[in-house]
């Protein structure tokens, strides 16, 4: 068995806090008149069950039972035994998230893992001093945070369904796929402001597809989860698949909402997570990600296990942009274990762009109590992203940043250099970079860490120039790119 605190800190500090809440030894308030009894451990269900949005935009697991009168505090642990970032977590090896912890009050928090099964146990303990006993036995209870999901139909345009059935409400929302079957998108789908997992009915097996029409794209001024599922945009020419609102609420201004500070600009805030996880996109001609030209701040976003192939000459992949001298920011980006290639050349649009570099700090756009802000790229491999034009524009350069590239392949992608601040802390390791055309020219490999460690080494990977389209029946889209003596980027290959 594993122990492993998940969340690091920011989860430890949600445990104290919850824990901290010293109610179930309060005698005089929460006694009420039991003694000399053998306690029954609390009643739980999904009732008990809630999401907390974190300051960075993560989510966490809120736990809260009734008080068991008479009660001395309660005897918690929580495993994780499903886990789909990580197939070595099982039933006979959980991760244990919280380990025989003793909680004084009604509640208990512990950091969310997308789509993971966990086993909770809960026991009341007795209290010497009213002479009550323990429980004979603990409350079991397994919960999945997979999101419950209304299947459409197969072979359904997913805008048709979507726009007709979606109704508005604070909750998370879920519309599943069926898996293996196949879909098109030929219009706007509007989320609005409701929370949504737009996934497959299946976690493993053949993914659901979704064939992008001219105008088919996604648009959402809130959290936006899409699971596997395969997109194929050969006929898309729309700008983003994933579109910000242009018209949002201004309940979900940065001011309407709380945030202040003397910097703060005007700005629309999407608090819950974005994510794209376990999906495959082909020939993308445009932005994964349009801000369409609105000053927009995401606390959260994150592309995770992904193969995505573009097909894009003159787009920005990632593009907050908007105008000149507007606000945009991404307070946690994170983009781990995927495959990002072009068969075209891009020698005029951006990895990722912001709007105005000044205007890109976390204090003019969460306001001076969220001064701080997470670029990562992890174990992922680039390929023409983009091959001739810097891989990011208008990036902040403050010292409130937090920036980590870690195990990364470039290959032909040019000015990875202009993503990365001077300032902040700074994290570089085990990245290599290659190229056939003036890419590797363009990098300036001198910039370094906070420890003096440069951004990536000189290192052919080996797999050569792959500019064929994804093939969505093949597995992982027919391409290849094994390296060759090296073992980072998309552990897929590995």
């Amino acid at each position: 068995m594993k122990t492993k605190l998940i969340g690091g800190m920011a989860f430890l500090t949600a445990v104290l806090l919850t824990a901290s809440c010293a109610r179930g030894v309060d005698e005089e308030s929460f006694s009420a008149g039991v003694t000399n009894t053998q306690l029954e451990s609390p009643t739980i269900d999904e009732a008990s069950f809630s999401i907390l949005t974190n300051p960075d935009g993560t989510e966490s697991i809120k736990l809260a039972w009734p008080v068991v009168y008479g009660a001395g505090g309660y005897l918690c642990n929580v495993q994780c035994v499903e886990n789909p970032e990580d197939e070595s977590v099982t039933a006979e090896n959980p991760l244990t998230v919280i380990q025989d912890s003793i909680i004084d009050g009604c509640s208990v928090a512990f950091a969310k893992i997308e789509d993971a099964v966990y086993n909770i146990s809960v026991k009341t303990l007795g209290n010497d001093k009213l002479n009550n006993t323990d429980a004979t036995e603990a409350t079991t209870y397994q919960y999945s945070a997979l999101v419950p999901a209304t299947t459409i139909p197969a072979g359904s345009d997913i805008a048709e369904y979507i726009n007709a059935n979606l109704t508005n409400s604070d909750k998370e929302q879920g519309f599943a796929l069926e898996a293996g079957q196949t879909y098109t998108l030929n219009s706007k789908v509007d989320f609005g402001l409701n929370q949504i997992t737009l996934r497959s009915t299946e976690k493993g097996g053949t993914h659901p597809r979704i064939i992008v029409g001219a105008e088919g794209t996604l648009m959402t001024q809130a959290g936006l989860k899409i699971k596997f599922i395969d997109f194929d945009c050969t006929n898309a020419t729309q700008t983003g698949l994933i579109t910000l609102s242009d018209t949002p609420d201004a309940s979900i201004l940065n001011k309407n909402l709380g945030y202040t500070g003397g910097s703060l600009k005007d700005c629309y805030i999407i608090e819950k997570p974005v994510i794209v996880q376990d999906c495959n996109v082909k020939n993308l001609k445009g932005s994964i990600l349009y801000a369409n030209k609105i000053s927009w701040g995401l606390k959260d976003f994150r592309i995770v296990n992904c193969i995505m192939q573009l097909a894009n000459d003159s787009k920005t992949f990632i593009d907050l942009s908007e105008t000149s001298g507007s606000t945009s920011l991404i307070k946690s980006l994170s983009i781990e274990k995927n495959t990002f290639y072009n068969i075209k050349d891009n020698s005029s649009k951006y990895f990722i762009r912001y709007a105005n570099s000044s205007n890109a700090q976390p204090k003019k756009v969460f306001g001076d109590n969220q001064n701080s802000a997470t670029f990562s790229l992890k174990n992922n491999t680039f390929s023409k992203m983009m091959s001739g034009k810097d891989f990011g524009n208008n990036m902040p350069n403050t010292n409130t940043l937090i920036t980590i590239l870690e195990n990364n392949i470039f290959y032909d992608t040019y000015k990875i250099n202009k993503a990365l601040p001077t300032q902040g802390e700074r994290t570089y390791k085990n990245n290599i970079i290659w190229g056939v055309t003036k890419s590797i020219d363009g990098n300036d490999l001198s910039r370094t860490d906070s420890n003096g460690n440069t951004i990536a080494t000189e290192e052919d990977p080996g797999f050569g120039m792959i500019l064929q389209e994804l093939d969505l029946d093949q597995t992982n889209g027919g391409v290849n790119f094994t390296p060759q003596g090296t073992k980072v980027g998309d552990p897929r290959w590995l």
